[in-house]
């Protein structure tokens, strides 16, 4: 009677963490960054910024800043719905939508990992610094159960924003992932820090 009682309890904890797991944040792509190393050429690489006004393929550029600056552990990455104002607050710490065109987030598969990556396309008629030290300002860097982010910094070039969040142990600092945010994308116009 003991053992099936404890049988039954096991399953019960193994079904509530796979509920817990899955209702954070839903529709994410969990992915493992490729590390195959594909450096842009000279005549690739951007010096001034980029302020064209095209859509951008944030998903496609934080895949580029991994191919730079490789992670290990495992990330989803998402397209963050403007629309939505918890998400917008959880993901980029903004309670208005009105100046980004587009957001993409890259966050740590285990809810254990205070990893975050945010890219933000501006509208056109946005001040970059204004909108920056608004998501300085809101963005929570304790957002996760138990652990936090102390390494936050947000730097800019043209109409993109990166918002990176890194706990303080970690190996990889928030100034490496700007490292290749600067090699993907060319020299930042500012920095801000939290």
């Amino acid at each position: 009677m003991k053992k099936a009682i404890a049988l039954i309890l096991v399953v019960a904890a193994l079904f509530s963490f796979a509920a817990c797991n899955n209702t954070d944040k839903p529709d994410n792509e969990t992915t493992k960054p490729s590390t195959e190393e594909s450096l842009p050429t000279e005549t690739e690489k951007e010096t001034e910024p980029n302020t064209q006004p095209s859509d951008l393929d944030l998903l496609a550029m934080i895949d580029e800043i991994y191919k730079v600056q490789p992670i290990d552990f495992e990330v989803f990455n998402s397209e963050v719905d403007l629309s939505d104002t918890d998400s917008l607050k959880y993901y980029t710490g903004l309670t208005d939508a009105s100046d980004i065109k587009s957001a993409s987030v890259s966050e740590g598969a285990m809810s254990t990992t205070a990893y975050s990556m945010v890219l933000f396309q501006l509208e056109p008629t946005a001040d970059a610094e204004k909108v920056g030290a608004e998501i300085i300002k809101g963005i929570d860097p304790m957002k996760w159960i138990c652990v936090g982010a102390e390494d936050v910094k947000l730097v800019a070039n043209g109409d993109l924003i990166m918002l990176i969040m890194t706990p303080a142990q970690s190996s990889q600092t928030a100034d490496d992932f700007i490292a290749a945010f600067t090699e993907v994308r060319g020299e930042p116009a500012f920095e801000l820090t939290k």
